[in-house]
């Protein structure tokens, strides 16, 4: 292991040595959601109810907002779109938008489910999703419901160049994909588990860029992985193969290189030793999901829950950032910052109780767009 250190807010945290550094895919030029048109939020104050704002210099500073967060109120999606200056949130059931960078939010609707997370597309659009099964299509002007390929979902994709083609994954990771912007769907391949496996599925991840590539997170299995859309599926290593038991709460893919892909699991077994991290990791892959690698252990200075936010940097494949928040004795939040090529690990405290959802301005990622919640 090796101790990376930094100054002021920031702590110096222990990490381990992250893999070699990735290579950037091309991206699209010309259009919002390459940052064309988008501007940086130029309001002192940001006009909302208190659940969502922004901050810069990787959340050291954050705009306070017109109104107070009220508890208990969980933006838990959050979204730039590709029409130059307008994001999505979710704020409990109600959808909020902002047309001037996230300067003011209005709400727009209300959509059916709890904890609804949201999915950027193309045609100025998102989809908001949960876990119950709830879908509908939701723009700066109203929400449009629409039927679910099954009643439990874990993940949805959304094709990075055509809005229509969606991909989502039910609990024992059969795939379906849309056509037709989530009105019709269609199952492809096959259960990444089989019936008998005992296991119960957390989340499923899918490449902007190219929706074959799927990552599966679940309990004592670690992930499986597939690039040709659930026709195979391989289990990833660095997680159980000495025999231990690996569940990966939560993961992310790089929309900036695809095959770096974040993951927190919890090892049960150095759980049960009472090793230092309790088990608890942050893990990289530069490979696609196949072999992943602790980067992150907790500590005292880091704080990793089940199933933390993960927020890669939408053009440096090797930033990524997640955080740990509670309303318990007035802790709030700090947001922690990856950085592989540094091997470090830094911090940036803030007095919000949680921070639920993370986005970032197309033009300038530097500015972050934050979900905000009061517990108590």
């Amino acid at each position: 292991m090796k101790k990376a250190f930094t100054i002021g807010l920031a702590t110096a945290l222990t990490v381990l040595s992250a893999a070699t550094p990735a290579v950037a895919r091309d991206q699209p030029s010309g259009d919002g959601f390459d940052g064309f048109g988008w501007s940086r939020p130029t309001c002192q104050t940001v006009g909302s109810d208190g659940s969502v704002t922004y901050a810069w210099n990787d959340g050291k500073k954050i705009a306070p907002t017109s109104k107070p967060a009220r508890p208990i109120v969980y933006t838990t999606g959050l979204v730039a779109l590709d029409s130059p200056n307008q994001l999505l949130a979710m704020s409990n059931k109600q959808l909020l938008a902002s047309n001037d960078a996230g300067c003011t939010w209005r709400v727009t609707g209300e959509v059916s489910g709890w904890y609804i997370e949201l999915v950027a597309a193309r045609g100025g659009r998102a989809y908001a999703w949960d876990r119950d099964g709830n879908l509908a299509l939701a723009t700066p002007e109203g929400v449009t419901p629409l039927t679910a390929p099954a009643g439990d979902l874990i993940g949805l994709g959304v094709d990075w160049s055509n809005g229509d083609r969606l991909r989502a994954s039910d609990l024992e990771g059969q795939l379906y994909e849309s056509q037709d912007g989530g009105r019709t769907w269609q199952p492809v391949g096959v259960p990444a588990w089989s019936p008998s496996d005992t296991r119960m599925s957390y989340t499923a991840v899918f490449d902007p860029h190219d929706l074959d590539h799927v990552v599966l997170g679940a309990s004592d299995t670690g992930a499986r992985v597939t690039f040709d859309g659930g026709r195979t599926w391989t289990s990833a290593a660095g997680l159980t193969e000495t025999g231990d038991r690996v569940n990966v709460f939560s993961a992310a893919i790089s929309p900036a290189v695809g095959n770096v892909v974040w993951a927190m699991g919890l090892n049960l077994a150095e759980l049960d030793a009472g090793v230092p991290s309790g088990g608890r990791h942050i893990y990289r892959s530069d490979d696609g999901g196949r072999n992943f690698t602790p980067v992150v252990d907790q500590d005292r200075a880091v704080t990793i829950p089940n199933g933390p936010l993960l927020a890669p940097h939408p053009k440096d494949a090797d930033v990524l950032y997640f955080d740990f928040g509670t309303g318990w004795s007035s802790i709030g939040t700090d947001i922690y910052k990856y950085e592989s090529r540094k091997n470090l690990v830094t911090i940036n405290h803030n007095s919000y109780d949680r921070v639920t959802s993370i986005a970032f301005n197309p033009a300038q990622p530097n500015v972050m767009y934050l979900g905000v919640a009061e517990e108590v």
